[in-house]
């Protein structure tokens, strides 16, 4: 039987795209791509819409634009999840009856012919392009509470072999939601931690090893974000919405669920670059017996060469006060190089920068709804 991964990979192989993505510019083309990506994971509406997009995007000459002058790759800035994201604000907020209407409509099982579907999206582009460059220009919000169970999964591994309290440092932390993982539930392959009353309850599909029934303590949890979005600002939570994709009740409900925790326990999320705030946060005295654990997921896509380099040096730097006694720890959801898988990276220090070692310890899904668990010791 193959494992998720090798299932997700296979469904991302260029050479199932067809030849159409050959003859079209690179906003169509992206397009096309991420729709096929959509029609994988079995979103039906979303692919339907990103197909429709790439074949009416010419009726929209200024939004066609932003997308073929994006400067850099358009797949890892997220550019078609903005677009996307930016469609379906439109129909949530009802301020365009016709996309409203095909999104209920769909989520009833209800898929509208193409030449249906492509009038309303011509309609919403030439009506509504001032709202959907400014979600282009905008920075990808998903902040999806699920990628928490790649974390509690790597820091019961880590606990495992050396029960310690954990302070959590965030990078990439949006409205501070995944900082929350103390406070849900987490159910990871039959073994269950955190708060098990908790309205927030994670539960991928899991394949591979279980990781250890180790309790987690953490002690203290922070974050950085260039633009972070405020759980009391109904504006902001309406965006976190917009970005969960047409149709994911469960998704939705989580992410609901998430941000009623995050008014009881407020996240503490600072504004500003990583590169400078990291450095600040591990010349910070860390406390005997306790692991420093530096958190991001997907995020790494979105930063400038120049910002990830910052980012790698002020942890090279960090490693090199790392101990036994007081182990740093980085843990990392991001795409691969090739960007075919997502994989959970977890690099420990704990006898300066030499000591370090990076272990692949999982593959997952994107927006964590399934892990192939491979642990700590994986080769």
């Amino acid at each position: 039987m193959p494992s998720y991964a090798e299932t997700f990979i296979a469904t991302r192989d260029p050479a199932t795209l067809g030849p159409a993505t050959l003859a079209e510019g690179r906003a169509e083309a992206q397009l096309r791509i991420e729709a096929a990506k959509a029609r994988s994971f079995g979103k039906l509406i979303v692919a339907e819409v990103l197909e429709s997009l790439a074949r009416v995007l010419a009726c929209a000459p200024r939004v066609r634009k932003s997308i073929e002058c994006w400067p850099g790759d358009i797949a890892s800035a997220g550019v078609i999840f903005r677009i996307n994201a930016g469609l379906h604000a439109l129909a949530r907020s009802g301020r365009h009856a016709g996309l409203q209407h095909i999104y209920h409509a769909a989520e009833q099982g209800d898929l509208p012919p193409p030449d249906a579907l492509d009038a309303v999206l011509v309609d919403a582009l030439a009506h509504h392009t001032s709202d959907l460059l400014q979600w282009m220009a905008g920075p990808t919000q998903t902040n999806e509470v699920a990628r928490v169970a790649g974390f509690a999964g790597a820091l019961r591994e880590l606990d495992a072999v050396a029960p310690l309290p954990n302070e959590l440092l965030e990078l990439g932390a949006s409205a501070g939601l995944n900082l929350n993982l103390a406070h849900y539930g987490c159910h990871l392959g039959g073994v269950n931690s955190g708060d098990l009353l908790s309205p927030v309850q994670i539960a991928p599909r899991w394949q591979g090893r279980i990781p250890p029934a180790a309790p987690v303590v953490i002690e203290r949890a922070v974050g950085v974000d260039l633009n972070p979005l405020d759980i009391h600002d109904d504006e902001d939570c309406e965006r976190l919405l917009a970005y969960v994709w047409p149709g994911e009740h469960e998704r939705s409900n989580r992410l609901r669920a998430a941000i009623a925790v995050a008014r009881d326990h407020p996240p503490q999320v600072e504004a500003g670059l990583a590169s400078r705030w990291l450095p600040r946060q591990l010349a910070m005295p860390q406390r005997e017996g306790t692991r420093r654990v530096v958190l991001h997921s997907m995020v790494v896509q979105y930063m400038p060469d120049v910002e990830r380099a910052a980012v790698d040096a002020a942890l090279t730097l960090a490693a090199a006060a790392a101990s036994p006694t007081r182990p740093l720890v980085r843990i990392g959801l991001e795409w691969s190089a090739d960007r075919s898988i997502v994989e959970l990276r977890v690099t420990s220090w704990d006898g300066g920068p030499a000591s370090g070692r990076t272990v692949i310890a999982a593959h997952c899904h994107p927006y964590a709804e399934w892990f192939d668990w491979h642990g700590l010791d994986a080769r």
